[in-house]
């Protein structure tokens, strides 16, 4: 799923203009982000339906972690904030679209990785807190 979105996110950075390549992005993020979330049982309805204490388990993982999306809806301002981190490399694929000929080939492949690096930290994010909620002891033993 993160693969296939990250192509998308490519193919969308490759065309000049970075308005076209943020939105690309924030709509993809937006529904790729809340489908890992319900594979890993972390959705916010989800969660819900939960023990109160599993739930503030999950809820204190996921701040300590600095997991943004887990237990939470998925917001265009909170994939926008996260996007920022990622500044240098945003800034980067839009100036990039701009120069002839390579440009467009250069934001395509920092679109890709953008896209591949949210969701695969997102996916890395879900399993330690559905692992260390499930089994704590041998969360343990899995490193960070």
């Amino acid at each position: 799923m993160v693969t296939k979105r990250s192509m998308v996110a490519g193919a969308t950075s490759a065309i000049p203009g970075a308005v076209a390549g943020v939105a690309a992005d924030v709509g993809l993020l937006m529904e790729m982000l809340p489908r890992i979330n319900r594979a890993f049982g972390l959705d916010p309805e989800q969660i819900d339906q939960l023990d109160e204490q599993v739930r503030q388990q999950i809820m204190v993982l996921a701040g300590n972690a600095g997991a943004h999306f887990v237990g939470r809806a998925v917001t265009k301002e909170l994939i926008l904030a996260v996007l920022k981190r990622l500044g240098v490399r945003a800034t980067a694929k839009a100036a990039a679209s701009y120069v002839p000929f390579v440009g467009s080939g250069i934001s395509a492949v920092l679109g890709f990785g953008m896209m591949k690096i949210v969701g695969n930290q997102h996916i890395e994010e879900c399993y330690r807190i559905a692992r260390e909620v499930l089994d704590p002891e041998a969360a343990v033993a899995v490193p960070a």
